[in-house]
């Protein structure tokens, strides 16, 4: 698949739509799905490659990857990651907090001698920047994440692409990993903004990262959030993310 431009960022209704989107397609999650979210993705951030995958985390801190789809590079990436994945302190965050957005520049990040390795097989694969988030699967505890790359060097992702990767990627993992036989009679119970809201916060997002991105007032994020709670008979966060994802 060729990777998608930069494009104009949408208007708030089109946001809007196109995340409604994407959860009406994770009903059939599949390569559809990922080719949806890749263009919505490409239209808030520039990139020109990326891995989407599942795995473990291993005893000895490090990431197996069970299964991922490679666009914009080889495959090879992955095979020979396994190569550098007891060097690579970026893997070992991930397996820490997969939750946590990382900002990654090649020459800054892995200049240090021990990490060469790493970095030489980054530039080999023409990475030059990299922006990584990811979720814990909500029912069997895998990992899910997706990795955005640049090429250049001198291109790294700005404060704007950083903050809006930190609340898109968990989202459309979330979207693909929800088990949506229990999502579709809640979402007929919540009006169509506050099952977006819902989504979010249950994916991590906190009030003022969902009303910077879906152009809310913080405090309607709250009123919000305050109607799904009774709507859905749920009084925390972690009980609205069993509701939505069913989490035990």
């Amino acid at each position: 698949m060729q990777m998608h431009q930069f494009m104009t960022p949408p208007t708030e209704a089109e946001e809007r739509d196109q995340l409604l989107e994407l959860m009406r397609q994770g009903l059939s999650p599949g390569p559809h799905y990922r080719r949806s979210a890749l263009r919505w993705l490409s239209r808030r951030i520039e990139f020109d490659g990326c891995v989407w995958g599942v795995g473990r985390r291993l005893e000895d801190g490090t990431v197996s990857i069970d299964d991922a789809s490679v666009e914009g590079r080889s495959r090879s990436l992955l095979d020979e990651f396994v190569d550098v994945a007891g060097l690579d302190p970026v893997s070992r965050r991930f397996a820490q907090e997969p939750r946590r957005l990382q900002n990654v520049s090649v020459e800054r990040d892995y200049a240090a001698s021990a990490l060469r390795p790493v970095g030489e097989y980054l530039r080999r694969h023409r990475i030059g920047q990299l922006l990584l988030c990811g979720v814990t699967h909500p029912r069997h505890g895998g990992l899910s994440w997706l990795t955005l790359y640049r090429e250049d060097p001198a291109r790294p992702f700005n404060s704007r692409d950083a903050d809006f990767a930190e609340f898109a990627l968990p989202f459309v993992l979330l979207a693909q990993a929800a088990p949506w036989s229990g999502v579709t009679p809640l979402a007929e119970r919540l009006s169509r903004r506050e099952l977006e809201v819902a989504m979010a916060y249950a994916s991590g997002s906190d009030y003022k990262t969902i009303a910077q991105h879906m152009s809310l007032a913080p405090a309607t994020v709250r009123s919000h959030l305050q109607r799904i709670y009774r709507k859905l008979a749920v009084r925390s966060k972690i009980a609205l993310r069993q509701r939505l994802f069913g989490e035990t």
